[in-house]
């Protein structure tokens, strides 16, 4: 008893002792960056300096956030091989359809216009002299973030207290405080070098998990004869993408609705767009992003699939019946305490490299796009000041919210969702002259309301139809709608679109339609 009591102790030990390497790496990367930022733009974009690899690390561990290692990994344990036709496409197709159809028209238009923010963007193109659309957004986009960092801290919470039995709310302020200093320090330059190293532990973890399990298993062969096994004992496992006609539709739901419409309309992401280097960044960093999120990916499927062939039922779980909790006990089970650690700060990166952006982007849009609109004269050290106690303040509304302990993977989605919605007048915006400051109001409050509609009555279950696509897709559909039948833009919008392209190509290579 006592040499278990010794052992436990020790596996508690070397954990933690992991974890405060990681934690002071990130606390130094903090002070580091802080000595790199002087004026509001380099607090909020990192003065545009991003290379393709750090660009496409950012991407990708911002948009994996802790749904990976909990939300992805306990749906692929409940549904097996579902997961790989509902979840995989939008997350890798339509991250390349950000760069394709995005990343390049933002990237311009915010250098051409001297914006800095996604909102403020969003102020110029539809022409908001009143800041009605600015303030309607600034909202939306504030109330969106902190439910998908509320999410993120729900993850650690959960994390830390399966793995070490810390108290759940105590394990959250630590990390919570943690993440707020170096971002308040570093700004967002900061967040996008944690976020290489978060990246990094990240494919580490998914890899290691991925290949402890093919050889726990016996081999790729032995794993599919007991994945078989297990679909006969439990047919909702499934073993191929496409088990039934259900699936299908919700596959194809969310591959129209998150995968091409909810990714590419992401704020925080086009946020990494607008501060990469060049257009030169943004044609090399895609191959890049996709290859991290196959790995993600692969790995964490694996593991969790071979964690339903070893208990075939969540009750037969060593530490409690949570589904979202399978590869913390996957690792906890099966892993060498030092590879526990690295898979324990690859799922805090995950969940801190998202949360951190979120963090970043809602206070720019707070302090730049509505606290500098009412005090204009202000300093840039002394927006800079504000920009770090709205930061502070931010995270203690998640910190509330996170208390109540909700599922990581049904919270992330409706903060991303909600996030999507809000690209939706943006996307029209860049690419139609026609788009109205009318019409991006109604999009935006339809695709919103058609979202907590959708949740309110539970349509995704009752229509196997996944939220993003109606909600999005409305948002789409009304802004054009409303455009065509409100006042035309002012000609200055035209010119500043056309001023991004060339029928050359040679400064952006896109178009702009207009609406005679």
């Amino acid at each position: 008893m006592e040499e278990k009591v010794d052992s436990a102790m020790e596996f508690n030990y070397m954990i933690i002792g992991f974890l405060i390497i990681y934690f002071l790496i990130l606390l130094f990367t903090g002070l580091l960056a802080s000595k790199n930022t002087s004026s509001i733009e380099d607090f909020f974009l990192g003065g545009r300096k991003l290379d393709s690899l750090m660009l496409s690390t950012s991407v990708s561990s911002t948009g994996m956030s802790g749904w990976l290692a909990l939300g992805f990994a306990g749906y692929t344990y409940e549904n097996g091989f579902q997961s790989l036709w509902i979840m995989v496409p939008s997350a890798t197709i339509g991250i390349l359809l950000c760069y394709v159809l995005i990343s390049k028209r933002i990237r311009l238009y915010s250098e051409q216009t001297a914006s800095i923010t996604i909102i403020e963007v969003i102020k110029k193109r539809f022409y908001d002299d009143n800041n009605t659309l600015t303030i309607v957004f600034s909202l939306v986009l504030s109330a969106a973030s902190i439910i998908y960092i509320s999410a993120q801290l729900i993850a650690i919470g959960k994390l830390l207290n399966i793995l070490l039995d810390w108290n759940y709310s105590s394990s959250i302020l630590i990390a919570i405080i943690i993440m707020i200093f170096y971002t308040v320090l570093g700004g967002f330059t900061a967040v996008c070098w944690t976020d290489f190293i978060q990246c990094g532990l990240m494919a580490a973890g998914s890899f290691i998990a991925g290949s402890l399990a093919i050889q726990y298993a016996g081999g790729l062969g032995s794993l599919s004869q007991k994945v078989v096994e297990t679909n006969q004992m439990f047919p909702e496992f499934a073993v191929t993408p496409f088990s039934s006609f259900d699936s299908i539709i919700l596959g194809i739901s969310l591959f129209i609705g998150d995968g091409i419409l909810n990714w590419i309309g992401q704020p925080t992401l086009m946020v990494r767009y607008m501060a990469a280097k060049d257009i030169k960044t943004l044609s090399s960093a895609p191959l890049i992003t996709i290859t991290i999120q196959f790995i993600l990916f692969m790995g964490t499927f694996i593991a969790a699939i071979y964690m339903r062939t070893q208990f075939p039922e969540p009750a037969l779980f060593p530490y409690g019946g949570d589904t979202e909790t399978v590869l913390i006990q996957f690792f906890i089970t099966m892993a060498h305490p030092m590879l526990t650690g690295i898979f324990v700060s690859s799922i805090l990166a995950a969940v801190m490299s998202t949360s951190d952006s979120l963090f970043m982007m809602t206070t720019s849009v707070l302090v730049n796009d509505i606290y500098n609109y009412l005090r204009p004269r202000s300093s840039q050290k002394h927006l800079i000041f504000i920009s770090r106690l709205v930061t502070i303040l931010l995270g203690i509304i998640a910190y509330i919210i996170s208390m109540s302990e909700s599922s990581v993977l049904w919270s992330s989605w409706l903060g991303w969702t909600t996030l999507g919605i809000m690209g939706m007048p943006v996307i029209i915006g860049l690419y139609w002259a026609g788009a109205t400051k009318e019409g991006a109001i109604c999009g935006l409050l339809s695709g919103f309301t058609v979202l907590i509609l959708w949740n309110v009555f539970d349509l995704t279950e009752k229509l196997n139809i996944f939220q993003a696509l109606p909600s999005c897709g409305i948002a789409f559909i009304v802004t054009i709608f409303t455009s065509l039948f409100t006042a035309k833009p002012p000609d200055h919008i035209a010119e500043d679109l056309k001023s991004i392209s060339t029928p050359s190509g040679k400064k952006g290579s896109v178009e702009v339609f207009e609406v005679k």
